[in-house]
């Protein structure tokens, strides 16, 4: 009697219905490369589990816990490569900002003496330093007058995917508008993408006056604190001199006496 109802209920057992919940589940977290399915398949594994237990009406348990460890795995997974997603169009809008708004942005921050909005932009390590900065400013205000906008020329798009580019430029001062051009170059750390998130920083600013001189801004004398002149030589720190002119009084003073 004994061994014929251990019989009948493990018959019993084997004629449970499947449960579909679960069948269902371990199918959706296979399909791991759409996204949300698999969150989809967890939750309907976690739902088929009562279910399918040991004296539950249906069959199925394995597949329910199948399904919620790969739900568990694929649904991680599918949440770190958005994130790197995200990351990676953030840092892409990003570029596009930096060539398009960033020289204007520089500018203005420099013409009103906001260093912060100013060095945002450049490259990491290359933004100028407050003496070659001012020295920009000074000249380009006595050239062209106070800074208004700077724009990329019409029909140029920047040729992203080069390690470094120039992108012409229109500026418009007070007293007219000017063409120039600002450079960019890959805003990278130790071949690494920056904290930052951007990966583009500017490396120099150019603008062209009408005479065809260049007033150049770039991290040229970076960690120098004296500005240099219209000349383009640096003024001597301790008399306030271009060096050339400082060189000659020396060679004058080594000149030995005339005989009487």
């Amino acid at each position: 009697m004994n061994a014929d109802a251990a019989f009948t209920e493990t018959n019993h057992a084997e004629m449970k219905p499947m449960s579909g919940m679960a069948v269902t589940a371990f199918v959706l977290t296979l399909l791991f490369c759409i996204p949300v399915l698999p969150l989809v398949g967890l939750l309907l594994g976690l739902a088929a589990l009562g279910r399918t237990s040991t004296d539950g009406p249906l069959r199925g348990r394995p597949l329910a816990i199948t399904a919620m460890i790969l739900g568990v795995l694929f649904t991680a997974g599918q949440v770190v490569t958005t994130i790197k997603i995200v990351e990676v169009g953030e840092m892409i809008a990003s570029s596009f900002i930096v060539v398009f708004t960033g020289p204007d942005d520089a500018m203005e921050g420099a013409f009103k003496g906001d260093s912060k909005q100013t060095n945002d932009w450049w490259l990491v390590g290359q933004a100028p330093s407050a003496a070659r900065t001012k020295a920009f400013v000074s000249e380009a205000r006595r050239r062209f007058g106070e800074f208004k906008s700077a724009v990329p020329k019409d029909g140029d798009q920047p040729p992203f995917g080069q390690s470094s580019f120039s992108m012409p430029l229109k500026f418009v001062f007070s007293n007219g508008s000017y063409d120039g051009t600002a450079s960019f170059q890959l805003n990278t750390e130790n071949g690494e993408l920056p904290e930052s998130g951007r990966l583009l920083g500017i490396v120099k600013i150019t603008v062209v006056d009408s005479d065809g001189t260049e007033v150049v801004w770039d991290a040229a004398d970076a960690g120098s604190s004296t500005p240099a002149d219209s000349s383009g030589t640096a003024p001597d720190e301790t008399t306030g001199k271009p060096a050339a002119e400082k060189s000659a009084e020396k060679m004058d003073d080594q000149s030995p006496p005339s005989d009487p």
